[in-house]
């Protein structure tokens, strides 16, 4: 037993695992991340499984999807083989005897990347039944091509490298001249003892033998080493192939064919990592840590003074006249965002709610609503998309007619623009729609993967070609997967959402659709960025009953003034829509052209309600909707239930009592905003007595612990789980509330309104 310990131990599969563990570990991460990923760890929240579990090519998760996957996953193993083999294989020494080194090699480096695969194939049928609610004929089809993708890889990787070892021989027979003067310098003993080399019992020569290892105390040493050298170079052939097929990837990504899954784009970016990362260790030993000190100084020196400048722009702005750009700076504000400039912008959003109110029959007081949508990705914008087709539809129409304002953060106004867009569509006799408001097909469309070319793109654009641009006129943008997330979107909802901000301004300000503004979190200082076709500077301050101080206490900016030389109105409404949804690290932080350079994020980060704009809009214009309206009907659209506080920990460890402190704040911040927005809302029913009513929808899932994740990414079963919370008892019951707090339909207005 003893003996069979010890043979076991001294294995050579056994002893290169020990060896990853103590050498390199930094090239284990890459397995630690992905082994998190596939098993719901690591990015989790933002749906980083789907990726790979889930792969879409084309729109579409099928045989080809998954073949792809299973190339990249196999580039992935491979390139993982070549490097450890690179750095590891002079400690084995026996295997310069063997025929076939690289995949003697291979097969006993193969405990890792089997147990990958097998978790991965485990994971991913388990995924496909019940998150893709895909057949058992369906996935194992999909298996297969995963399969047919990784074994293709493989076989010709190896096929190179045969071929590679034959040409090895015959160079170095040709180098020591005839067999005789070739056997004298193989066959002279070292003169030195390699002290790297470990001990190997035996190792598999195939995948059903077991062969004892060579001892090679009596070859040349030189001429061993000579031989892994010629490795190492169709090795680092092998690298440079996998750089030059992601820069092709980058140029070719605006074509649909060509762009693959984003968990096949990661896995290529990891392994073309994880070579650069051998290479690098192998050519400077030694020296590896000091010159990478170099480059990181050097890196942020060319930053510094933007030698490298790829910071994200909202497309259409202009950035080239740096001399006109407006100063960002609490004094600037104050004196740009005057009392003046917001009563002007107060008289013009009184016209168009004299527009709103005339659009119902004279002498009456119709509810005004105002609708705010919660952020949260995609799931919010299916979530935020299901509400307003389904309860506009119950209503007649009469949803929209009656809003005065919708406003919100990330996802939500997604869903939110989507809607208003198809609405005003189906008002406009110019711009006809072939189907129905209320087709399911919309919803549809809203919750199509955008996560795939976010990553992709991040993967290949960002870090590989991030020299790669396009133009809008005479405007330079960089081609980012800021650049990515917003063709996605326009290719998911047929382009018409492909239209800039200022192009509302007209049917806004007659009321046939209503007012909508996006906002944004200013990361220099937490101020609001508001984002509408219409002036809207009396959001930019609070308007103090009592006035204590001479200067105005600016806590937001309107985009629309503030860089109107810049032109505003000409932003992209997806661009509008990805300031309001950038979550950090996901979508590139976006820059503006001020002086200083400010940068924006998710509006979440301040409000992930919208319902401090709301409150705002409600204060402001107060008197007019008291005197002219029946009320107000406040709706909320989250897809967070209202009040889930997390349960508290009975008992806690040295990690909770480490951390807690530091992201406490974090993990609570949704429910902070919910506390301080409520304390606001009443004080708000107090400017409207007996007048307001406050409705929430909001998204259960069925099961807690299968909610949908917040992510730009959806699998059928979370579609269809968001489509049932409509059902919910409690959004049931906020629906009756709504339909009471309506005008009864009559025969003639449904004909009228239609």
């Amino acid at each position: 037993m003893k003996r069979f310990w010890s043979r076991t131990f001294y294995s050579f599969p056994i002893q290169l695992l020990l060896l990853h563990f103590r050498k390199y570990q930094v090239l284990l991460i890459f397995w630690a991340i992905l082994f998190s990923t596939i098993n719901g760890g690591f990015a989790k929240l933002f749906g980083g499984d789907a990726l790979f579990l889930a792969p879409e090519y084309l729109g579409k998760v099928n045989f080809y999807s998954t073949t792809v996957l299973g190339v990249a996953s196999a580039v992935f193993t491979m390139s993982w083989n070549i490097t450890t083999f690179i750095l590891h294989s002079g400690r084995f020494k026996f295997l310069a005897t063997t025929s076939q080194p690289f995949f003697r090699y291979c097969l006993n480096n193969s405990i890792i990347p089997t147990l990958f695969l097998l978790c991965l194939l485990w994971r991913g049928w388990q995924y496909q039944r019940w998150q893709e609610l895909n057949t058992i004929p369906q996935i194992l089809l999909l298996a297969e091509g995963f399969i047919c993708g990784y074994l293709a890889v493989i076989f010709f990787s190896f096929f190179y490298f045969f071929n590679a070892d034959k040409n090895i021989g015959r160079r170095l027979m040709k180098k020591f001249g005839n067999p005789r003067n070739f056997l004298r310098t193989v066959m002279k003993p070292n003169q030195e003892r390699d002290e790297n080399a470990l001990p190997v019992i035996n190792y598999f020569s195939s995948p059903w033998r077991i062969r004892r290892a060579r001892n090679v105390d009596h070859y040349n040493k030189h001429y061993l080493d000579n031989i892994f050298r010629q490795h190492h170079f169709a090795a680092i052939i092998t690298v440079g192939l996998a750089l030059l097929f992601l820069v092709v990837m980058a140029y070719l990504m605006d074509y649909n064919a060509f762009r693959i899954p984003a968990g096949a784009s990661v896995l290529i970016f990891f392994a073309f990592l994880i070579g650069v990362a051998g290479a690098y260790a192998y050519l400077l030993e030694s020296w590896a840590i000091p010159v990478l000190v170099v480059l990181i100084l050097g890196l942020n020196w060319m930053v510094t003074n933007q030698w490298i400048d790829n910071r994200n722009k909202a497309y259409g702005l202009n950035y080239r006249d740096k001399e006109d750009r407006p100063e960002y700076s609490v004094h600037h504000l104050q004196e740009f965002f005057t009392a003046p400039r917001s009563e002007a912008d107060e008289k013009h959003t009184l016209q168009i709610l004299e527009n709103w109110k005339a659009k119902f029959p004279a002498g009456t007081k119709p509810p005004l609503i105002i609708i705010n949508t919660s952020g949260g990705g995609s799931r919010s914008a299916a979530w935020t998309m299901n509400v307003l087709q389904r309860y506009d539809s119950l209503l007649h129409g009469r949803l929209l007619k009656h809003t005065m304002l919708m406003t919100g953060a990330s996802g939500g106004m997604l869903g939110a623009t989507y809607f208003r867009e198809l609405y005003l569509r189906k008002l406009n006799s110019n711009l006809p729609t072939s189907r129905n408001l209320y087709d399911s097909l919309y919803c549809e469309k809203i919750s199509r993967d955008l996560l795939n070319s976010v990553f992709s793109s991040f993967a290949v654009n960002d870090f590989i070609t991030p020299f790669r641009h396009f133009s809008i006129g005479q405007n330079t943008y960089a081609k980012d997967r800021g650049y990515a997330f917003e063709m996605q979107l326009n290719i998911n909802t047929d382009n018409v959402l492909n239209k800039t901000v200022g192009a509302y301004r007209e049917a806004e300000y007659q009321a046939r659709i209503p007012m909508l503004i996006w906002c944004a979190t200013i990361n220099a200082d937490g101020r609001r960025l508001l984002i509408s076709p219409q002036p809207v500077s009396y959001l930019c301050a609070a308007d103090y009953r009592y006035p204590t101080r001479s200067m105005r206490d600016v806590d937001g900016v309107d985009f629309l003034q503030f860089f109107s030389r810049q032109h505003a109105d000409q932003l992209k409404v997806t661009s509008a829509i990805r300031m309001s949804a950038t979550f950090p690290y996901v979508l590139p932080n976006v820059f503006l052209p001020s002086n200083p350079i400010v940068d924006v994020m998710d509006a979440g980060i301040r409000d992930n309600f919208g319902q401090e704009t709301s409150l705002r809009f409600l204060y402001t214009f107060r008197n007019w909707i008291n005197e002219n309206t029946g009320g107000v009907v406040f709706l909320q659209i989250r897809d967070t239930r209202k009040n889930d506080v997390t349960p508290i920990k009975q008992h806690k460890d040295l990690s909770d009592l480490l951390f807690e402190p530091l992201f406490s704040m974090q993990a609570h911040w949704m429910s902070m905003q919910d506390f301080h927005q409520d304390h606001l809302i009443n004080y708000m029913e107090g400017y409207f007595p007996g007048k307001f009513k406050r409705l929430i929808f909001q998204y259960v899932p069925q099961q807690a612990d299968k909610a949908a994740a917040l992510s730009w990414h959806l699998t059928p079963r979370e579609k269809q789980d968001i489509a049932r919370a409509l059902d919910n008892p409690a959004n049931q019951q906020a629906f009756r509330l709504l339909q009471e707090a309506l005008p009864a339909v009559t025969a003639e207005k449904l004909s009228a309104d239609r």
